[in-house]
């Protein structure tokens, strides 16, 4: 009876241990995923920074070549939608790994590659039907603003900002397509750890 209570207490020792390394491992690896989805919250920190900034930039631009300042206005509308959006698609909440479940986590990252989906096929028509306008203002609109001897610097300067406009418009819509790829790969590792993690459990 003595050694059948020896090998009961062992079994339940062996069985707490397991159970301590498992909490252990599970806490480790939430920091890891934590870490791994930290630049994403960076983004649409630095978006929320960058779009006023890129509205006075473009409302200087509608000022220079005499444009409407409904193209700025536009902007400044979709864009704030768009991170208004990308605060659910795009951040996940560092507290999310730390109070929910693997499984209610796991849900919630395949809800959010779904609506990320949605919201890229929605806001990229969106944006380069603005693109073409813009750009087809920039160059239609001959008018300057100072005329006289300086009149043929400032033309040049228009001509060169337009090329410079499409060439940089042409390198966000790559840029776009690159962080897209990353965010959907990032979340596909993250839900990849959590399917590892039951595996282990």
């Amino acid at each position: 009876m003595e050694e059948l209570e020896i090998m009961r207490l062992q079994l339940e020792s062996m069985k707490e241990q397991l159970r301590s390394q498992h909490i252990v491992n599970e806490s480790l690896m939430r920091k890891v995923m934590k870490g791994k989805a930290s630049w994403m919250n960076t983004l649409v920190k630095a978006e929320i920074i960058c779009v006023p900034i890129t509205w006075i930039l473009f409302a200087a631009i509608c000022v220079f070549y005499d444009m409407s300042q409904w193209y700025a206005s536009l902007f400044l509308i979709m864009a704030a939608v768009d991170t208004y959006i990308d605060w659910y698609t795009v951040r996940i909440p560092p507290s999310f790994f730390g109070t929910l479940s693997m499984l209610d986590l796991k849900k919630y990252l395949l809800k959010q590659k779904k609506w990320r989906f949605w919201q890229v096929c929605i806001m990229s028509p969106l944006c380069l039907i603005w693109m073409i306008a813009f750009f087809y203002a920039m160059g239609s609109n001959s008018s300057s603003l100072i005329s006289g001897e300086f009149s043929d610097v400032v033309e040049a300067a228009k001509t060169g900002g337009l090329a410079g406009g499409i060439l940089g418009g042409v390198v966000g819509v790559v840029v776009m397509i690159i962080l897209f790829r990353r965010m959907q790969r990032t979340n596909d590792t993250l839900i990849s750890d959590i399917n590892d993690s039951e595996k282990d459990a």
